[in-house]
């Protein structure tokens, strides 16, 4: 990292992007990855692209990078050939929940004193550049960037872009991966000598999507996206994969530093997936859900209108959720579904159940804005940011979503490319409103607990009383009976999710490491999957199957990474002979894994989702489990 520090390695033995030639004609510049030439020196890259898997230490690793500057001496600030004021600063910039976990990580690691840091950030923004005199670290996020960045009077305004920054590191840097996103080009347009992408997923979607993060570490040529399509993009759309593939790890090998596990001393992590049988009266409920799926999905095959159809379409989604729900709620279902089975069944008001729907898309697999094709993942970065404060995403009944800050700048012509525009409703895509549109149980235990639900409490009773886990669920609801059957059994335990407001998230973490008398933690995998450091914990249940295996690492990567010192065992339940099935055979097969009822630019467009029907048609009838 400090070799790529130094710029191009123009005159190492080690290879890099750019080698120098001296000729008869004279000294010339040659891109190893096109082998094209020029004559002019070609502008320095300082930094690149760390992109290790999820729990080997990525946060450690930037901390350790940032301290080299306490080797050297330098600490004025200077002003550079473009007015910009040079200071010796790392400028770190994270998602919203991430500040604390940088916090704490830099507290735990760095001797008292070594680093100074402060956020930037709310009302703790620096609102001069004399603030930053004897700050190692300035901590930001996405959306305060994109906030303070403005095209027009270049946001001199701004402390973050009045400086060229010593340092900038972007945690989580896929979320710039759409280069034509606001946020992305604020990200892009901040000034510093030396510039680093860190994320544990370089490509999300396409190829694409590392084209944003040369741009942003300024490796010439692949600043302009043009230059990235040309070498590399267009070889692979034309069928000359060797040769894209070739220039592509070319590439990586020079900008990207990605280890693997097996770099890394971790101790053994056992999977252990669990069958769990249901009962004869979950059978006979089950089955009957399944029979009504499939008629639903056999009426809805039928329709021949793209409005009759998505309407079918939403149904089908709302029942497939009632069969995986079934699988963890068992009888304890009935419950539920007595409080909401109005709603399931009004699909022609499409304000009643759009929030529940939209819940229902996000948990299948990542959604995109239809207008700037940004992520979910990207605009809820923007959720504190004032000027969306009172704006919403709009979520159409076809299955299209428009993102907050679409919706604002189009007011009302926010569409969803259909004629007539299909009925809409605004949402929320908090974690809160993510996990609370079930409403919450009060679990009856004279019915018994859930099939799956005993197997879990079983499973916890027969640990050492000091050994610490962690449970991992899709919906509170099922984090509800679980934590009733813990109770019953006199198991303490502590809860993390959507519900708990930020400023109790870090005593309900610091209760689970630190008290010996709380050997469960619960979790909903929305907020188990960021930023969380749980290597208390030496075992971890999935209570279900999740569309995306992506998830499920990242929640069990809290307790296998750096600095667990002990081995380490998971557990992922599923109900035999039932969908969960099904999704566990997408997830094994990597065929379009979050894809099966949404692809990740899915419109709502009628033909798709008459694709997925049949899928999921083909699945519940035929398939033998």
């Amino acid at each position: 990292m400090l070799r790529r520090e130094r710029g191009w390695a123009f005159y190492d033995q080690e290879p890099d992007i750019w080698e120098i030639m001296d000729t008869d004609q004279g000294r010339f510049f040659l891109n190893r990855v096109s082998n094209a030439s020029q004559s002019e020196e070609p502008p320095q890259c300082y930094g690149g692209i760390v992109a290790d898997p999820m729990g080997l230490g990525k946060t450690l690793t930037m901390i350790a990078l940032a301290a080299t500057d306490l080797e050297s001496n330098g600490s004025q600030m200077d002003a550079d050939e473009e007015s910009h004021l040079d200071v010796p600063t790392t400028l770190i910039v994270v998602p919203p929940p991430l500040i604390g976990t940088w916090e704490e990580q830099l507290s735990e690691h760095v001797v008292e004193g070594g680093l100074a840091c402060r956020r930037h950030h709310r009302e703790g923004r620096l609102t001069s550049t004399s603030e930053l005199a004897g700050l190692n670290i300035v901590l930001t996020t996405y959306h305060t960037i994109s906030a303070e960045w403005s095209p027009l009077n270049n946001s001199k305004s701004s402390v973050l872009f009045s400086v060229r920054w010593r340092r900038i590191i972007l945690d989580e840097a896929h979320l710039i991966r759409n280069g034509n996103s606001r946020m992305s080009q604020a990200i892009c347009a901040l000034e510093s000598k030396s510039r680093w992408a860190v994320t544990g997923t370089p490509i999300q979607n396409r190829l694409g999507d590392l084209a944003t993060l040369f741009k942003f570490i300024r490796a010439h040529p692949y600043t302009d996206r043009k230059c990235f399509d040309t070498d590399i993009s267009r070889l692979w759309k034309t069928g000359e994969y060797q040769e894209a593939i070739k220039r592509l790890k070319r590439l990586s090998k020079c900008l990207l530093l990605r280890r693997d596990k097996g770099t890394v001393s971790l101790p053994p992590r056992r999977d252990l997936q669990c069958p769990v049988d249901f009962s004869l009266e979950e059978r006979a409920l089950y089955d009957k859900l399944r029979d009504q799926t499939i008629i639903s999905i056999d009426e809805a095959l039928r329709k021949d209108s793209d409005s009759s159809r998505s309407g079918a379409y939403v149904n089908v989604l709302q029942q497939i959720e009632s069969l995986r729900l079934v699988c963890n709620l068992g009888l304890h279902y009935y419950t539920r579904h007595a409080k909401t089975s109005q709603n399931t069944q009004e699909v022609e008001d499409w304000t009643k159940i759009a929030q529940s729907t939209f819940n229902l898309q996000r948990d299948m697999g990542p959604m995109a804005c239809r207008q700037c094709s940004s992520t979910l993942e990207i605009t809820e970065t923007f959720l504190e940011d004032p000027a969306f404060m009172h704006h919403s995403p709009v979520f159409f009944s076809c299955l299209a979503f428009v993102c907050a800050e679409c919706a604002l700048r189009s007011g009302q012509n926010a569409g969803c490319a259909h004629s007539p525009c299909c009925p809409m409703s605004s949402v929320s895509t908090s974690g809160r409103s993510l996990e609370s549109s079930l409403p919450d149980m009060q679990p009856q235990l004279g019915m018994g607990l859930p099939s799956k639900v005993e197997a879990l409490v079983t499973d916890i009773k027969a640990l050492p009383p000091n050994e610490k886990c962690i449970v991992f669920s899709t919906w509170r609801l099922t984090l509800d009976i679980v934590e009733a059957g813990l109770a019953q059994s006199s198991i303490p335990s502590v809860r993390f999710d959507g519900k708990v407001p930020q400023k109790d998230r870090q005593n309900i973490v610091d209760r689970f490491r630190n008290d010996p008398s709380v050997r469960v933690m619960l979790l909903t995998l929305s907020c188990g999957a960021a930023g969380l450091t749980l290597t208390v914990a030496t075992r971890a249940y999935l209570m279900e199957p999740h569309w995306n295996p992506t998830l499920e690492e990242q929640a069990l990567a809290r307790i296998h990474r750096i600095g667990q010192a002990r081995e380490v065992t998971t557990v992922r339940f599923f109900v035999r002979d039932s969908f969960e099935q099904q999704v566990i055979k997408v997830q094994e097969s990597k065929k379009y894994l979050a894809g099966l009822l949404l692809s990740p630019h899915d419109n709502g467009h009628a033909n798709e989702n008459l694709g997925r029907l049949q899928v999921c048609s083909h699945h519940l009838k035929y398939a033998h489990y």
